[in-house]
């Protein structure tokens, strides 16, 4: 997480002093910044504190990585989703479903494209 990243170098602390007083491995840490790993909600709010950062901006953060890493958002994951948050009473417009997903299938479509050409 990029967010990460930024606050540790905006106080100053290295990745190996930051370890040292979160308690959090210093290749952990790193592979938090790097995205090669997804901390718990418990690691995000204690570096939260420590570096600072707005809770509810680090947690948003946090939720959209898990959620890219582990969901395929395809057109039917959209409408389940869109249904799981109107049960919950939030409502999401037709024409922001039908924009959403119009843009992951023109991601879904770069992505095979990309995939070719390796």
């Amino acid at each position: 997480m990029i967010l990460l990243k930024k606050a540790r170098e905006e106080k100053g602390f290295t990745v190996r002093k930051l370890a040292e007083i979160s308690k959090i491995d210093q290749a952990l840490i790193s592979k938090f910044e790097n995205g090669n790993r997804i901390p718990t909600k418990k690691q995000i709010q204690l570096l939260s504190q420590l570096l600072e950062i707005d809770i509810k901006k680090l947690l948003v953060a946090w939720y959209k990585v898990k959620l890219e890493k582990n969901f395929d958002f395809n057109p039917f994951a959209i409408q389940a989703i869109t249904e799981i948050l109107q049960e919950k009473g939030i409502e999401v417009s037709n024409n922001k479903q039908k924009e959403i997903t119009s843009i992951l299938d023109e991601i879904e479509i770069l992505k095979q494209k990309l995939t070719s050409l390796k």
